[in-house]
C-alpha cells in the first residue's frame, strides 16, 4: 500500500529518499531496482541489520544505496530529503512527537513525509477470535487513531495532504493465516508454510482493491513553511 502511494508522487528523477527504521529494508530494495537514479538512505539502529542490508546492496550491485546505524530520533541536519518515510516505526519511539520533528527538519521545502502506521489495535476488525489478544509487545504505546497522528503532525509542523488506509479485511486474513501459530514460535514458520497458498492471493487482493477502511494508517504530509 505504501508503494503504490510513493510510485505516485512523481518525485524527481534524482530525488534523495530516506527510509527511517528501514530493518530489513524490503522498501529499499524495491525502489533501487525501479528507481535506480534516487539516492537512497536507509537508517536502522540494529547493526546487524544494516551489516546484513549493506552486503545485499553490494551483492546487487545497487550504488545509489546507504546504510548508517542511527536511531530515527537522531534524524535531523539540513533540509536534504525530497521523501521521508517510515513504515511502522513511530509506535515503537517514546517520544514520537519529537521524531516527527526530526523529520520535519530532514526534508526540503517541497519534500514529503509518508507514514504507515497501525491503527489502535483495540479498534483493528480481525477475522479469528484469537487475534483479537494479538498485541505486540515493544510498541510502546496503543498505536494510532486518526485524528491523534494528525494532531501530532499539525504540531511537528505538517499539513496532511492525504490518509488511506492498509490492511483491509482480505489483506488482515492474510495476516492471521501467516500467523497463525504466533503463541508458539516454534510452529509458526511450519504454519505459514502450510496456509502460504491461500494468504498470498488474499494480500494480493488487498493491495489491487484498496480498502474504505482498514487495520493500518497511510498518510502523507508536508511541511508547513515557517
Amino acid at each position: 500500500h505504501l508503494l503504490r502511494v510513493l510510485v505516485g508522487l512523481a518525485l524527481p528523477p534524482d530525488a534523495h529518499v530516506l527510509d527511517a527504521g528501514c530493518g530489513h529494508a524490503y522498501a529499499i530494495f524495491w525502489l533501487a531496482q525501479r528507481f535506480p537514479s534516487y539516492h537512497l538512505v536507509g537508517i536502522e539502529r540494529d547493526a546487524t541489520l544494516v551489516n546484513a542490508n549493506r552486503q545485499i546492496a553490494t551483492t546487487l550491485g545497487l550504488t545509489g544505496v546507504e546504510f548508517r546505524q542511527e536511531s530515527v530520533e537522531a534524524v535531523g541536519g539540513e533540509a536534504a530529503y525530497d521523501l521521508v518515510f517510515s513504515i511502522d516505526v513511530l509506535e515503537h519511539v517514546d517520544d514520537d512527537a519529537g521524531v516527527l520533528r526530526c523529520f520535519r527538519r530532514a526534508l526540503k521545502p517541497n519534500g514529503v513525509l509518508l507514514l504507515h502506521l497501525p491503527l489502535r489495535h483495540q479498534e483493528q476488525r480481525r477475522v479469528f477470535p484469537i487475534f483479537r489478544r494479538h498485541t505486540v509487545e515493544d510498541h510502546v504505546r496503543d498505536e494510532y487513531t486518526p485524528d491523534e497522528i494528525k494532531a501530532k503532525l499539525k504540531e511537528a509542523g505538517f499539513r496532511l495532504r492525504w490518509q488511506g488506509w492498509g490492511f483491509g479485511l482480505a489483506g488482515e486474513l492474510a495476516f492471521e493465516l501467516n500467523y497463525l501459530g504466533w503463541r508458539r514460535p516454534w510452529l509458526r514458520n511450519l504454519v505459514a508454510l502450510l496456509t502460504f497458498p491461500l494468504a498470498f492471493p488474499l494480500a494480493y487482493l488487498d493491495v489491487r482493491l484498496p480498502p474504505e477502511r482498514g487495520n493500518s494508517l497511510l498518510l502523507l504530509a508536508e511541511p508547513v513553511e515557517a
